[in-house]
């Protein structure tokens, strides 16, 4: 805000100059490189970055902005070439970059800007020249002020208000608490956080936050575990305290357990208190699911004393409120956070072992209280004939599973979940489920076109769909729906009623014949199919390449999908044809899971194609015919050679006298080629059974219904909860 003497005295910047609100009000975009002139009111002391430059920041206002307003000045150079103005100097800030940052508007300095400082007790008094209150550069031989801005720092240093400049002994406390402050601002991950400290944090908020009049809390987790926050059992029966909390989580209640917690499950959330300002930011804008960067956040023992709990207080060195609290997006790789992507994997890793880790806890639990028991008995305990039986049958049970696995020679660089389920056999997998249904009196025996089953197998791959590894990932438009954690596209979730001639629409734009579908950003997402083939009690299998024989009571076609290629692969799809280097790796992991399968398929392929060749006709190179009856000539010469190359069988491949290449190249033994052996080692996997709808003109067959008829169940097989291992 200008006061009455500014209003009156109004003075435009020097040309190539900003005033700070046009920067503030966003009439300079983001991105933009532009040049400030303002005096300082706060500043924070340089700290390493880890490289070469450090980092130091000003706050600086001019006379468009009201003197409680400012603009940061983000400024990374060598320690030795960081300026160190007073408060109340005059700083010319020329070629800095515009950014959006923290929820505001700041400049961050690169290798083009050039700082230079005016000393504010030296400053004249208009209209004379403040060239003698110029303090020497740091940066010799780079642009200089000239006579306007000489001119325009004088008016520019008597004309603001200065109630926003701080004392030299306040200012100069506050620059030494800033350092303190920023040296402790540095990112952790919740694991790592200790009580007494300052910390960065990106979380997602566990529940929705609760007002606790002037205060927000909320429960906050990265998927990490820290021994000295809130255990939440996955019964509620076990808790790090005697405490009743309300359904809320938050404050002491009188319901007598806590039933309510969504997860995650263990010692991986954090109660986090805020006060304002941030509890008004929280209020409006964060809910469950929000995914935040706390900044400065307090950690210390809570209500309990038992757990470590976060809080956010006011920054009282900032002259400004400065919110703590960003809202993380997680729609846009390219611009997401590195840290955010690792939580995202640890997320989506929990969440597939959500099942087993309940368990665990559960068992932990059991484990801890027997042994607590048999730690205050006396005496050994002596059991009696039955349960030494017992023992003695689960101990040769558990030796005996030992050695089939062993036997079976399992690929140990492939785990899949549910490892302690006895395996089922490939043929009696697809082995169709009969239903027995009495009708008039009689016993009708009705195989189900699909069943929702989950099962355990060991298996080996004997092929796989595309062909090709460059087509295992494909891409749709991306649309609004994306956003919805049930929108991945992929096909077949279990639950008996997906279309995948509509998915495929979708997955192409469904544009009805227009370039709609590839207009707009692509959404990259697995995509492919596994031939499995099921192994002996000896691990013995069949493995030759023979994908005619797909019927042999013994093999499967698995869909993996791209939420379950993810985990296989540990690999997030994009463009295999533009990243070399994504193609590389996702060849070196389908190698330990298929061994030489690729190299098979490859041999195979060239094997059909120069057979092929081989029973083409050689080219005609006499000269074209238009007459209808040399026509008739050259095509009874070509059905002619076409006999003779196909009846000489004898391993000459001759044709009146001469030798034809591909012939010679496919039977130079006079024997045909015999195909290549797979080799790989079998692994154990989990699959599932369900059903998908497919569309059918057979009105017999049409037994799914859907809308106006014309649909009929397909049995799909999916592969699920399995991960190749390092």
């Amino acid at each position: 805000m200008l006061s009455q003497r500014g209003t009156r005295g109004a003075k435009e910047p020097p040309p190539g100059f900003s005033t700070i609100q046009d920067i503030l009000e966003g009439h300079v975009s983001v991105k933009k490189v532009t040049s400030v002139i303002g005096v300082v009111k706060d500043q924070r002391l340089p700290i390493s970055t880890g490289g070469t430059d450090w980092k130091s920041s000003l706050t600086i206002y001019d006379a468009s902005v009201d003197y409680s307003e400012g603009l940061v000045v983000n400024i990374f150079r060598p320690g030795d070439k960081i300026p160190r103005p007073d408060a109340g100097d005059v700083v010319v800030v020329r070629s800095a970059k515009v950014q959006s940052w923290n929820g505001g508007i700041s400049l961050i300095t690169n290798r083009q800007t050039v700082i230079h400082i005016y000393s504010g007790v030296q400053i004249p008094e208009p209209p004379a020249s403040a060239r003698q209150a110029l303090q020497p550069a740091s940066d010799s031989g780079r642009w200089m002020p000239d006579a306007r801005v000489h001119d325009y720092v004088p008016w520019l240093y008597h004309i603001i208000d200065k109630q926003g400049i701080p004392e030299h002994d306040e200012f100069r406390v506050q620059v030494e608490r800033s350092l303190n402050v920023s040296v402790k601002e540095k990112f952790s991950t919740l694991d790592k956080v200790r009580a007494g400290r300052y910390h960065d944090v990106i979380v997602q908020v566990v529940k929705n936050p609760f007002d606790e009049g002037g205060t927000m809390s909320l429960w906050v987790t990265d998927y990490t575990e820290n021994d000295e926050f809130f255990l939440f059992s996955w019964d509620s029966t076990h808790k790090s305290d005697d405490i009743d909390y309300d359904q809320n989580m938050y404050t002491v209640g009188n319901n007598k357990s806590s039933r309510n917690w969504p997860g995650p499950f263990g010692k991986r959330s954090m109660q986090v208190s805020c006060w304002e300002p941030h509890a008004d930011f929280v209020r409006q804008k964060v809910e469950a699911g929000t995914w935040v960067q706390l900044r400065n956040l307090h950690v210390k023992f809570g209500h309990n004393t038992k757990n470590l709990e976060g809080f956010l207080h006011e920054d009282q060195i900032a002259r400004r409120a400065r919110i703590q609290v960003e809202i993380l997006q997680t729609t846009d790789p390219a611009s997401m956070d590195d840290r955010l992507k690792e939580a995202l994997k640890r997320k989506r890793l929990y969440l597939k072992n959500k099942k087993t880790q309940k368990m665990s806890y559960g068992a932990n639990e059991r484990e801890g209280g027997t042994k607590r028991k048999a730690d205050d008995a006396e005496g050994p305990v002596t059991l009696n004939a039955k349960a030494r039986r017992a023992l003695e049958r689960a101990v040769s049970l558990e030796k005996h599973e030992k050695q089939r696995e062993v036997q079976l020679g399992l690929n140990k660089r492939i785990r899949c979940e549910s490892e302690t389920q006895d395996a089922t056999p490939v043929s009696a997998i697809v082995e169709p489920v009969l239903w027995t249904k009495t009708i008039e009196g009689e016993e009708v025996a009705v195989a189900l076109p699909f069943v929702c089953l989950k099962y355990r197998a060991n298996v080996r791959v004997v092929d796989f769909r595309p062909r090709r590894l460059e087509d295992f990932a494909s891409w749709r438009k991306k649309t609004e729906f994306d956003a919805l954690s049930d929108n991945s596209g992929d096909e077949g979730g279990g639950d008996g009623d997906s279309m995948p001639d509509d998915s495929d629409e979708d997955r192409v734009g469904g544009g009805g014949g227009t370039l709609d579908a590839y207009r707009g950003e692509k959404a990259w997402e697995w995509r492919f199919a596994l031939r499995l083939e099921g192994v002996d009690a000896k691990g013995r299998s069949n493995s030759r390449l023979d994908s005619e024989n797909d019927n042999d009571g013994n093999t499967l076609w698995a869909v993996v999908d791209n939420t379950e290629a993810q985990q296989l692969l540990d690999l997030d799809a994009c463009d295999l044809r533009a990243n070399p280097a994504v193609l590389s790796k996702l060849r070196e992991q389908l190698f330990k899971l298929w061994g030489n399968l690729e190299e098979v398929k490859a041999a195979a392929l060239a094997q059909r194609r120069a057979a092929a060749a081989g029973r083409q006709p050689p080219p005609d190179s006499s000269p074209p015919q238009s007459s209808p009856r040399a026509a008739a000539t050259t095509s009874a010469k070509s059905k002619a050679t076409k006999a003779t190359t196909t009846t000489n069988r004898d391993g000459s491949g001759r044709e009146g006298g001469k030798v034809t290449k591909d012939v010679v190249v496919l039977h130079r033994t006079g024997k045909e080629q015999q195909p290549q052996m797979i080799s790989n080692k079998p692994f154990a996997c989990c699959l599932r059974q369900y059903g998908i709808k497919v569309r059918e003109r057979d009105p017999a067959r049409a037994d799914a219904g859907g809308d106006g008829g014309g649909y009929r169940w397909q049995r799909v097989f999916g592969l699920f909860g399995t991960r190749i291992c390092p």
